[in-house]
């Protein structure tokens, strides 16, 4: 299947699956426009590509979470407990500039594979606070609840998806917040890969 084929057959899948993700219109575009820079620089090899339907949401996910990444959309409360903080390192941090070795990046991106274990209404709460950014009353709203009752359903669900991470690893962190060690419970001193969790 040509590049051109491609993006007449899935550009309105992945359009609608990006605007699920990005509420601005114009973000979701530009999104999406590269989504097609992508399959035009990997014509040569779309023929190897097994199912091209997941690479492109592959694609299609890897440019949200660079955007919300890159335009700093998380937006955390300030008192967000455990979960929190290991957010706010993981997806907020700048580049450590001490040249100390940090797992920010590998944090992050467990998390967000982390998140998939919680229950649906947590899931929702984590994505919507602090992936989305979306603020207690929006939430409230949303939900048909008060703001307090807004504000603790996300903590709770912070406070699950830490002790999911605890349950099998090991997080420390430096004074400046940077996660310094992060390994596997189980196996102490195994190289990290989010893939076990």
């Amino acid at each position: 299947m040509s590049p051109e084929e491609l993006w007449i057959r899935y550009s309105p899948k992945l359009k609608t699956y990006i605007l699920k993700q990005v509420s601005d219109h114009y973000e979701a575009e530009d999104i999406l426009q590269e989504v097609g820079l992508r399959i035009q620089k990997s014509a040569s090899r779309i023929q190897e590509i097994t199912n091209v339907e997941a690479w492109l949401y592959r694609i299609a996910h890897n440019l949200i979470v660079d955007y919300y990444r890159s335009s700093r959309k998380y937006a955390l409360t300030e008192d967000i407990g455990d979960i929190a903080n290991i957010a706010d390192i993981a997806i907020l941090a700048e580049p450590d500039t001490t040249g100390q070795e940090n797992y920010n990046n590998e944090t992050a991106e467990c998390l967000l594979k982390l998140v998939e274990y919680l229950p649906a209404t947590d899931q929702e709460a984590i994505m919507e606070s602090d992936y989305k950014g979306n603020k207690q009353n929006v939430l409230a709203q949303k939900w048909g609840i008060s703001k307090s009752g807004s504000k603790s359903r996300v903590q709770r669900a912070r406070k699950r998806l830490t002790a999911v991470l605890q349950s099998c690893c090991e997080v420390k962190k430096d004074n400046a917040g940077n996660i310094i060690e992060f390994g596997y419970k189980d196996n102490p001193g195994t190289e990290f890969s989010c893939l076990k969790c």
